[in-house]
């Protein structure tokens, strides 16, 4: 792995989850694998990295990764609820929550994405990617800081623009926003919501319906092979996402979502 100013410095504040630091990698994801291997990335803790090579979002589609932007990767502990199909939406619904503690309010756009309303148009702003290898679950985590890649260079088809965070703050508020501090704040927010309590893995389900993008609006799912239509009434319980249509409730696990021209 290639490393640059940080050279892999293991951060650790008081009573808050380690960080590895590192310049350009391939992937944090990749970087974050090889961590755990050697067992030096315990739950909860994760690699920031300033930039990637090689950075994947979903379908194994390339992630633009320029510098200024987070990319992590978070380890994530193999129990309940992250332990299920509904994993990425918890973490989803978890990171949403963070973001709006710390003042930026956001949307889950089911089952993995992160989307932030400009006017009555969501705009996504951050992605999910889990990946598990030999029993180490790792959330590879992008978020739209600095930078969001403008609509020329978005894949054709994709299902809403891209924004960054600081483009809905004071010029004098933006100043104080980097990547690396936000992430600081992140990870010791979402530990603080698994540890206190351990009611994260009975109301998960309500805490992103909470968030949950286009709940109650007619909404299309494409997976590749079918289109289908019908109402966003919520989620199931194993992460599965719930429409109504021709009067019943019918459950997804995959597909692309968009709202319906039909709204």
């Amino acid at each position: 792995m290639t490393t640059s100013c940080h050279n892999g410095a293991l951060e650790q504040r008081a009573g808050r989850p380690e960080v590895w630091r590192f310049g350009e990698v391939s992937s944090a994801l990749d970087v974050g694998h090889t961590l755990a291997r050697r067992g030096l990335l315990a739950p909860w803790q994760s690699v920031l990295v300033s930039s990637q090579r090689q950075g994947r979002g979903q379908l194994r589609r390339n992630w633009v990764s320029p510098a200024g932007n987070i990319y992590a990767a978070l380890r994530l502990p193999m129990q309940e609820p992250f332990a299920s199909s509904a994993a990425s939406t918890v973490t989803g619904a978890m990171l949403a929550a963070a973001l709006g503690k710390l003042g930026f309010e956001v949307r889950l756009k089911w089952p993995n994405d992160l989307a932030v309303l400009d006017g009555d148009t969501p705009a996504k702003v951050a992605g999910i990617l889990l990946e598990e290898r030999a029993g180490v679950l790792l959330a590879g985590i992008g978020i739209n800081v600095a930078w969001a890649p403008p609509a020329e260079i978005l894949r054709a088809g994709a299902a809403m623009p891209a924004k960054a965070l600081v483009s809905g703050l004071e010029k004098s508020q933006k100043i104080f926003l980097t990547a690396e501090s936000l992430w600081y704040q992140l990870v010791n927010c979402l530990f603080c919501e698994y540890s206190t309590g351990g009611s994260l893995k009975k109301n998960w389900k309500d805490l992103a319906e909470s968030f949950l993008l286009w709940r109650g609006s007619c909404v299309c799912l494409d997976d590749g092979d079918e289109v289908v239509e019908g109402i966003l009434t919520g989620l199931c319980h194993d992460g599965g996402l719930c429409l109504s249509r021709n009067g019943r409730q019918e459950v997804f696990y995959s597909g692309s979502l968009r709202l319906s021209h039909h709204y």
